[in-house]
């Protein structure tokens, strides 16, 4: 191990005019998180793994360390640490690619079992995903690089992860700062938390993110990528230009993520104030799901005079039992009208007692889903659904629902199957009652 600063000059830096404005952010220490929000080939992960190495070798009395955090493991062996271990000095450097990073002059030792990168001068590189990100509670790092934050898990909540690690850095190595690198990926938490600068208020509704004067966002063009061969970006312009994607693919906006399941949703068309809709006071359902360690969430459904659903109320709770939302019907004075429930009797016979007519859902999810898009359709009077705008999970689960994580545990959809339960109860109720003259009501 070196303590010799000559080291540092076996690390070519090639910044961009933007990078280095990044990069400067993060050194001067005057923010918690520095954001990059760039289109597709504008060296964001360029950028933090520089970023990283540069950290690792100022640290001459390797006393710090750093942490290197990509959507999970396994992705980031083809991304972010990829990029990571390419963008070290030295030939064959990258071990996803048969490299060994301890070919590099920076690099001390390297182990794979631990995900741990050690440079000459002691400094300590951890490799971590955002699958398992509370693993990671326990370390003071000086430096944090998140990559591809718009695309981490549903299950990573954005506010959370960032309550944690700004909390882990107070080392005195400093600059203790955190890069977000990214793409805009749909209307999710990062799009609320580095677009809007907002965040759930506890209550339903939403705040100004408190941390927002902490926060500086970077948003850059690929087309001012310098380092990027000119046929590179000939070939990403001819993908994006003049395309629905370009602000997103180009220019660090943002587009609906691909491959949602209600792709149709959007908050212009869908989403309105409480004060600019009126309902009628003779209608109300509600939908009602819970699940082990899942929230418990019960909504409330409203009509207009024109027969458009209103997603009108929400309970949304985790670590409450079925009383506590019995209670939330109580003590607010909820309507009475049907629940359709997830598939619990004792529940249900619970809903029941409090007089609320309550019976299970129809659950089958591929009708279901159909039905739900059906009513986001859009005629002459407007959506066949609309969500008043404190609604901010089911907002953000109709803004990230993807067709590949339908029916994997994986989904974060426990909204949309409230709302899904809810559609299918009334609009299967409507016709039966139009075939034999009976049903709830």
């Amino acid at each position: 191990m070196s303590s010799s600063t000559e080291t540092v000059e076996t690390v070519s830096y090639q910044w961009t005019d933007y990078q280095a404005h990044v990069r400067d952010l993060l050194e001067d220490g005057d923010c918690d998180v520095v954001v990059l929000r760039i289109g597709y080939g504008g060296g964001k992960s360029r950028c933090g793994a520089q970023w990283i190495h540069r950290g690792g070798m100022t640290d001459t009395e390797g006393v710090g360390e750093s942490l290197v955090m990509a959507q999970d493991y396994e992705k980031g062996k083809s991304t972010t640490y990829s990029v990571y271990f390419k963008t070290l000095p030295g030939e064959d450097t990258n071990p996803f690619k048969d490299g060994d990073p301890e070919n590099s002059p920076i690099v001390d030792d390297y182990n794979a079992n631990d995900k741990r990168v050690v440079y000459v001068t002691g400094h300590t590189v951890w490799l971590g995903g955002a699958d398992k990100w509370s693993r990671f509670a326990g370390g003071e790092f000086a430096r944090i690089w998140c990559d591809e934050v718009a695309h981490y898990p549903p299950q990573t909540d954005l506010y959370d992860l960032h309550r944690m690690l700004t909390t882990r850095q107070r080392t005195d190595v400093g600059p203790n700062t955190t890069l977000w690198t990214s793409t805009g990926n749909g209307f999710n938490q990062y799009f609320d938390i580095t677009e809007r600068q907002v965040q759930p208020d506890g209550d339903g509704g939403e705040m100004p993110l408190p941390w927002r004067d902490r926060l500086e966002v970077v948003v850059a063009s690929t087309e001012h990528n310098t380092l990027l061969p000119e046929d590179g970006l000939e070939k990403i312009k001819r993908q994006f230009k003049g395309t629905a994607r370009e602000e997103q693919g180009l220019h660090g906006g943002f587009a609906a993520a691909e491959g949602l399941v209600y792709d149709s949703f959007s908050r212009n068309t869908h989403v309105r104030p409480r004060e600019d809709i009126e309902i009628r006071d003779d209608i109300r359902l509600y939908g009602y799901d819970y699940g082990w360690g899942d929230p418990r969430v019960l909504i409330e459904y409203g009509k207009t005079h024109a027969d458009q659903y209103v997603a009108w109320d929400a309970y949304y709770e985790t670590g409450k039992s079925v009383e506590h939302a019995i209670s939330w019907l109580q003590d607010n004075d909820k309507p009475v009208g049907p629940i359709y429930c997830d598939h619990d009797p004792e529940h249900i016979q619970k809903f029941r007692d409090a007089g609320y007519p309550a019976e299970a859902a129809t659950k089958d999810l591929d009708e279901g889903i159909q039905e739900v898009q059906a009513v986001l359709e859009v005629d002459e009077v407007g959506p066949g659904l609309i969500v008043v705008d404190d609604l901010t999970e089911l907002i953000q689960e109709f803004q990230s629902y993807k067709e590949d994580d339908v029916g994997t545990a994986r989904a974060d959809d426990h909204c949309l199957d409230v709302t899904r339960y809810a559609v299918m109860g009334d609009r299967y109720v409507e016709e039966d009652e139009d075939n034999s003259g009976t049903g709830v009501w």
